[in-house]
């Protein structure tokens, strides 16, 4: 009996060790870590400037979270630059400052959290780069880079975005954002209505990325659509709903990029522009019956991306 309690009490000894070790592994480990901070998107207004209107504006609103709830923010800075995705590409541009967001411009937000905006006319973003009316077509980009600054002088932008931040369905910070210079179509309700879609080319895996079925198209803006309500991967059970935004930009039909599929394998599906992108007739569009050519799975989160397309027929 005597070498029995001998034994327990060297069993719990061994075993209070061995919590003890593992917990001041797990307390080092918890102090080594280093927590970084996100800039989420929370509304975006002018995400399409008509390139002949100089007096356009885009307007971001975003939500600063840091370990210590907003309290280590200092200031986001703004850079703008030009992406001439013209033919010529004659139009060269360096990254400039467009503004600086000081914390004292944030408000508290409906989480808690420092949320700010900032605004930008398509004359200062042009004036800013240097450039004049005319320098920059249809079809051309404004990129908008953001770089958060904390107070202990760490700074955030889009090279330090993972999938999931830059195209989580909460984060969504992205850090970067393409403004694209468009020629408006004659009328808002162009490309609206109820529309079939129809898959033509499937994407990853070889099966459709959105379900065959009638769906209600949107306007976000003249030149900006939504399908609403899209379920995605069907082969696979379905995910969603999500909606599914095109624009039509100087006569090409661009699925807009970084849209979640509501699955993921590592991160976040994504679907994005296609390499070729289909077109309209920029004169005479015709919204009965077009193509969508877009890119399956564009971050390849699960595999190697592919090139796919669908239908959408009126109806």
């Amino acid at each position: 009996m005597k070498n029995l309690k001998i034994y327990i009490l060297l069993a719990l000894g061994v075993f209070v060790s061995s919590c003890s070790e593992d917990d001041k592994v797990t307390v080092n480990v918890v102090d080594a870590v280093t927590r970084g901070a996100v800039l989420r998107t929370v509304a975006i207004t002018g995400g399409a400037m008509d390139v002949l209107d100089e007096n356009a504006i885009v307007t971001i609103e975003i939500e600063e979270q840091d370990a210590e709830l907003g309290a280590l923010l200092s200031e986001v800075r703004v850079y703008a630059n030009l992406v001439d995705n013209t033919d010529d590409a004659t139009t060269t541009t360096t990254e400039t400052l467009l503004t600086t967001l000081p914390a004292s411009a944030f408000s508290t937000g409906e989480f808690g959290l420092p949320r700010g905006s900032f605004s930008a006319s398509q004359a200062e973003i042009a004036t800013a780069l240097g450039i004049a009316f005319g320098d920059y077509n249809c079809g051309d980009q404004w990129n908008l880079r953001l770089e958060l600054s904390l107070t202990d002088g760490r700074l955030f932008t889009d090279t330090d975005a993972t999938g999931n931040i830059s195209g989580g369905s909460f984060f969504s910070s992205p850090y970067n954002y393409r403004i694209s210079l468009i020629a408006p179509l004659a009328s808002d309700d162009l490309f609206t209505g109820q529309y079939q879609l129809t898959t033509v080319t499937p994407g990853i895996y070889g099966v459709a990325d959105y379900l065959d079925g009638i769906y209600t198209v949107e306007s976000v803006d003249n030149t900006t659509k939504v399908i609403k309500d899209v379920t995605s991967f069907p082969a696979f059970g379905g995910f969603g709903p999500v909606d599914v935004e095109f624009q039509l930009v100087c006569g090409q039909i661009i699925l807009s990029p970084a849209q979640s599929v509501g699955a993921g394998c590592n991160a976040a599906i994504q679907s994005g522009p296609a390499i070729i992108n289909a077109t309209y007739d920029l004169a005479n569009p015709d919204d009965s019956d077009f193509i969508i050519n877009f890119t399956s799975d564009e971050t390849a989160d699960c595999t190697s991306a592919v090139q796919a397309q669908f239908r959408l027929t009126k109806i």
